[in-house]
């Protein structure tokens, strides 16, 4: 009687354990994409030091030569989707990253991709020569329930439409900030 006791004691223990061991994983991949949103809201930040036109002593428009925010529609009145940002590689950054949350190279040797961002960019005040332009910037990054992985062409502009609604196949966290034009 006392192990037949022992092993329904034992048996709630175990099923315990497992149930710990997939929080700390799900607690762990959360903290990673947050972190990787972040990460993403600082290179937007500093992509805008680039972005200082037009200005009174310069009326020409520069946003063309920031990394991403050029991605931004001209019309503030066109519908702004979700898309897969360009791999900088003078800034080693991009949209793939690997089970540590460390930026991967998707031209480079095929490596394990864990998470995947993507952003989206508006207008919230069009540039005018008085130099306040703003943007809003949203950062969704993605990783796959149940602790998979997916092949590196999963962060390919191919699956955007097929990622927001997927929320049986995915987990999110997502990131909205404010860019502002520079004024130096």
């Amino acid at each position: 009687m006392a192990i037949g006791i022992l092993g329904i004691g034992v048996t709630g223990i175990i099923a315990m354990q497992k149930m710990t061991v997939v929080s700390n994983q799900h607690a762990k991949n959360l903290g990673i994409a947050t972190h990787i949103a972040e990460s993403w809201l600082d290179m937007l930040a500093t992509d805008a030091v680039m972005w200082n036109h037009p200005s009174p002593t310069n009326a020409t428009p520069d946003i063309g030569q920031t990394t991403w925010l050029q991605s931004v529609k001209l019309n503030a009145n066109t519908a702004n989707d979700w898309f897969l940002p360009a791999y900088s590689t003078v800034l080693a950054f991009g949209p793939a990253f690997d089970p540590l949350g460390n930026p991967v190279d998707p031209a480079g040797p095929p490596t394990t991709v864990a998470f995947c961002s993507h952003l989206r960019l508006s207008w919230l005040y069009q540039p005018t020569v008085s130099g306040n332009g703003l943007i809003r910037a949203e950062v969704r990054v993605f990783w796959l329930r149940d602790g998979q992985r997916f092949a590196q062409d999963m962060c390919s502009g191919a699956q955007i439409t097929n990622v927001g609604g997927a929320t049986r196949i995915f987990h999110f966290v997502q990131k909205i900030t404010a860019i502002r034009e520079n004024t130096l």
